[in-house]
């Protein structure tokens, strides 16, 4: 299915953007990924234990986007901007972890943590991660290897690549997302895609763990 620029669904069920201050709700409505985040993912999202990989401000980690009914952990690629977010956006486990890492179970920081997690996500969720980071083709294969092993088996994974053109000014883009997406297939089972036009231009994959 395909949303564009004019897409304005409604939120999803249990998410009341009136109850957040002004500048979160300008962050969740203000462009097209953000506001498919809040009003489709939910539709297909899993419950129990989620986990967000790399996301960049606090606001992006609010519980209630995923739910107070789940437990959420993050995965930062890098120093969070600021100090108290997990008492801020009421996170459930915070982790500075490279998922590029060769070894997930070993790398530093987080090691122990991280590898007690091995295989206990219900989903996983990377929001432009993998198209924004510059990171090199074989990072991109390891950061897949490691989505599969921390996801259970039958668990979902929720995968957007786009050219968002805000990031891609900060973030040029070095790898194709064709080249993402034969990765992404090699990993998963694909079960949906939908694709994102106009500033966002792209798709999301829905994947399971084969």
């Amino acid at each position: 299915m395909e949303y564009d620029d004019t897409f304005n669904g409604s939120p999803a069920a249990g998410i009341d953007l009136l109850q957040w201050d002004e500048k979160n709700r300008a962050f969740w409505t203000e462009r097209l990924g953000r506001r498919y985040l809040l009003s489709v993912v939910p539709t297909r999202a899993r419950k129990g234990k989620i986990l967000e990989i790399g996301a960049a401000w606090y606001n992006k980690y609010q519980k209630d986007v995923v739910g107070r009914e789940n437990e959420l952990t993050i995965f930062d690629i890098k120093e969070p901007d600021h100090p108290d977010i997990v008492s801020i956006a009421g996170l459930d486990r915070y982790v500075r972890f490279d998922m590029t890492a060769s070894t997930a179970a070993t790398a530093a920081p987080g090691s122990a943590l991280t590898g007690a997690l091995y295989g206990s996500f219900d989903e996983i969720r990377s929001w432009g991660v993998l198209s924004h980071f510059g990171f090199s083709r074989d990072q991109c294969r390891q950061y897949l290897d490691n989505v599969r092993s921390f996801l259970k088996n039958g668990g979902q994974a929720i995968f957007k690549l786009d050219r968002d053109t805000f990031k891609a000014k900060k973030y040029p883009p070095t790898i194709s997302l064709e080249f993402l997406e034969e990765l992404i297939r090699e990993r998963f089972t694909i079960s949906h895609t939908d694709t994102l036009v106009g500033n966002t231009p792209g798709n999301v994959h829905y994947v399971e763990k084969r």
